[in-house]
């Protein structure tokens, strides 16, 4: 009865078109995904504000304006009221969709997985070293490669400061597993040119065994807190059965944007936690840095850190601190982790390449001729609860 009333309340959140995605940035229609909740898009009309009028002193010499009978400004007033109160019902049924939505959640796994609000307790490298207990098996996993803002509308515009959460829940735990995480003192501008979110997640692999649950609450930071604006506030779900190893794109509107998440299902899958030190000399002067993976499976880079506009951030002891860490790798592939270091025209790129394994690490050098790079995968199995 629980997961009824959940897909039933996703139903009534989300409008989710699928794209297959054959190269980068190139998308074409594909297959729908079975399970996926469906419904209605949210009103696109914003409500209308009248923020104040300047008033000017009338003119004694000008005829009063002729008498009206109110017919006019009633008529007038009509659309605004229709508008206002069509707005206010999608966001009460958005509003209490998500309330049935959580209240379903604390009855099924509040008792063995806590509040709804908790964050995922399961860690990456849970069996990369030590014995592998005999329920550790590669699994079936989903990869998240971006997550992309497109098309911000109902007044909203470029550059965009946003804050607030996306996270997924899944089979492992139930608990939230952050993709993106951001508070309003530390928010991303996102504008036309960068419409990326700047991930930092998944914390450990996102296993799909049943329908993976996708939680979006996304804000616009505005001069104070009372006028920051709702950018996205939904959940949905990737639904069963649908099985697609190339990269695709799910388009998921909400009222003042659309965002669609590059993704791609592993099968028989590892868990891949990624380190890199710099061990011998120094990061060249002045140069971005940019630190990716690729696997041989599926096209499509995976940032792990961003290049932004500075020189990488490299600790004390030479760690440098990667934004994501943890990527899924189908046994029998390759993964490819490069760093790139670029000024202006010029860019210097050093890759290692690893090989799958059930547990234990791996490591590779990378050098970029100023500095040597250790690059550590860890290797781990997954246990389903």
């Amino acid at each position: 009865m629980a997961e009824v009333e959940i897909q039933a309340t996703s139903r009534a959140l989300a409008d989710i078109s699928i794209h297959s995605n054959d190269g980068e940035g190139e998308t074409r229609p594909g297959r729908p995904i079975r399970g996926v909740a469906t419904g209605k898009v949210v009103a696109k009309t914003r409500p209308l504000r009248l923020k104040g009028i300047n008033r000017v002193p009338p003119d004694e010499n000008q005829p009063p304006p002729p008498a009206r009978d109110g017919a006019e400004d009633r008529e007038n007033r009509r659309p605004l009221s229709i508008l206002d109160e069509a707005a206010a019902a999608e966001q009460l049924k958005e509003e209490n969709a998500l309330i049935r939505y959580r209240r379903c959640w604390e009855r099924s796994w509040a008792p063995s997985f806590g509040s709804f609000e908790d964050e995922t307790s399961i860690g990456p490298m849970r069996y990369t070293s030590g014995p592998i207990p005999a329920n550790a098996f590669p699994e079936e996993t989903l990869q998240i490669f971006s997550i992309r803002v497109r098309a911000p509308t109902d007044g909203l515009k470029w550059p965009l400061h946003v804050h607030g959460y996306v996270a997924t829940r899944d089979t492992a735990d139930h608990n939230r597993n952050y993709l993106f995480r951001r508070t309003r003192d530390n928010c991303q501008t996102v504008t036309q040119k960068d419409p990326f979110l700047q991930l930092t997640g998944p914390s450990r692999g996102i296993v799909y065994l049943d329908p993976i649950t996708f939680e979006i609450e996304l804000k616009v930071k505005g001069q104070g807190e009372s006028e920051d604006e709702m950018l996205a506030f939904s959940v949905f779900y990737y639904g069963d059965g649908f099985h697609c190893e190339r990269r695709i794109s799910i388009c998921n509107p909400h009222k003042r944007c659309t965002l669609e998440y590059s993704v791609a299902l592993r099968q028989h899958s590892v868990e891949a936690t990624i380190s890199i030190k710099v061990v011998d000399g120094s990061w060249p002067d002045n140069h971005r840095g940019q630190v990716v993976c690729l696997t041989s499976g599926v096209k499509g880079k995976i940032v792990l850190l961003g290049s932004g506009d500075g020189e990488l951030p490299i600790c004390s002891n030479g760690m440098i601190e990667l934004s994501r860490r943890v990527v899924s790798v189908e046994l029998g592939e390759k993964l490819m982790v490069a760093v790139d270091a670029s000024l202006s025209s010029f860019l210097a790129r050093g890759t290692a390449a690893f090989k799958p394994e059930n547990s234990g690490t791996s490591h590779g050098m990378i050098d970029l001729g100023t500095c040597k790079m250790q690059v550590t995968v860890a290797w781990s199995r997954f246990v389903i609860i």
